[in-house]
């Protein structure tokens, strides 16, 4: 058994994509969505359930790399894990997949952020994985805002004051959205009008449903290279996929069943 946990998890396309995989490789196993406010009382239960391990989202990451016996390298340095493994005993590892789906949701748009200025908006769980993968991966410059300024502070990268979001999009070349404005079909607060053709490379916007986001809409109409989270959230199921079981994820399974679940159509 394993699965993911949230509060709220009912939007979660987690359990459809691992299930896919899980059908497709012929495991005796089963992946849950379990909706939990307390973190540490769930992972208790499904201990003694014998899980392999859980996938970890809002608001629980930061949690979930506090009660962790031993970190990656990449939980480590995000402060938060969305994937925990069950070990020997008591001992829980922390991991971070996010990083990978950033990663693989900017090449999907055919952009590689080395030598690139980028820009994170929003300083949570995914914005901290967003900075990370980032500046791993090369890029000049990783600017990061958030409009609670202070919870921006250690996130790393270059602090933009809110109100300076307007310019810090001009100079961007890459820009991920990480903030859940969208997840219920709000409109983007970002001024996508400051966005050039010309200058922006791809605009990934972390948030995913049904349908794409109002952000990827209107910077689609610019001419620019965009996508919703839904290829992200795909790359870093993979990932999690690999860690659970020790074997290679079967990827376009789960991207093809990621994109039936929304009605849409994977190219």
């Amino acid at each position: 058994m394993c699965g993911v946990i949230g509060h709220p998890i009912g939007h979660s396309l987690s359990p459809v994509i691992h299930t896919a995989a899980l059908e497709h490789d012929g495991r005796d196993a089963e992946y849950v969505a379990m909706d939990a406010v307390d973190l540490r009382a769930e992972l208790e239960r499904l201990r003694s359930l014998d899980a392999v391990g859980v996938n970890v989202t809002i608001p629980h990451k930061r949690t979930a790399w506090e009660v962790a016996s031993r970190r990656s390298h990449e939980a480590e340095s995000i402060g938060a894990a969305n994937t925990l493994l069950f070990e020997a005993g008591e001992s829980l590892a922390a991991h971070n997949t996010d990083p990978v789906g950033v990663i693989g949701g900017l090449r999907d748009l055919g952009v590689e952020p080395s030598g690139l200025p980028c820009l994170v908006v929003g300083a949570g769980g995914s914005g901290r994985a967003a900075v990370w993968a980032l500046a791993s991966a090369g890029a000049s410059r990783v600017m990061v805002a958030n409009r609670t300024a202070g919870r921006a502070e250690g996130v790393g990268g270059e602090i933009v004051e809110w109100e300076h979001l307007d310019d810090a999009l001009g100079e961007a070349e890459v820009v991920v959205h990480a903030t859940s404005v969208g997840l219920a079909g709000e409109e983007t607060f970002l001024q996508v009008s400051v966005l050039s053709p010309m200058k922006c490379r791809a605009v990934l916007d972390l948030v995913y449903g049904r349908d794409e986001t109002d952000l990827v809409r209107k910077v689609g109409r610019l001419g620019i290279p965009t996508a919703d989270g839904l290829g992200a959230l795909v790359h870093q199921a993979a990932a999690a996929y690999e860690l659970f079981w020790d074997a290679p994820a079967p990827f376009e399974v789960m991207m093809r069943a990621a994109f039936r679940a929304t009605g849409r159509r994977w190219h």
